[in-house]
């Protein structure tokens, strides 16, 4: 695998908008640390992929994560981003985000996001009626 930071970044974000999440989640270290900024830090590839299982991406959700803007400092990507959350019943989540990657060696490390949890759980009761 390739080991450009914004190359990975870039494949990383296109495989969750492809719904292809075994592909995204391969790209995370075993021992990735995800800082779901302000939920608790999960540590751990299978742990990440139970967090969004248990959520339902890719399955109750698919989801469009449009990159907006993109940059590296060294190894570390941030990237600002409006990531879609599309409901299987109709309706959707339009949430925009601020994060960091950390890749090293092709992999990413370190995986931070930062959005407003109070608008998320607004939209989201949206949809749950």
């Amino acid at each position: 695998m390739p080991s450009d930071p914004i190359f990975v970044a870039k494949t990383f974000f296109a495989h969750w908008s492809e719904n292809r999440l075994d592909e995204a989640l391969s790209m995370l270290a075993d021992d990735v640390l995800y800082d779901n900024v302000p939920f608790p830090d999960i540590v751990g590839r299978d742990n990440v992929r139970n967090f969004h299982e248990t959520f339902g991406i890719g399955t109750t959700f698919k989801v469009d994560w449009q990159v907006t803007h993109l940059a590296a400092a060294g190894n570390v990507v941030p990237n600002e981003r409006l990531d879609i959350f599309r409901h299987r019943d109709g309706g959707e989540i339009s949430l925009p985000v601020m994060g960091t990657l950390t890749v090293v060696d092709g992999e990413i490390t370190v995986w931070r996001d930062y959005f407003d949890p109070a608008d998320f759980e607004r939209q989201l009761a949206g949809i749950q009626g």
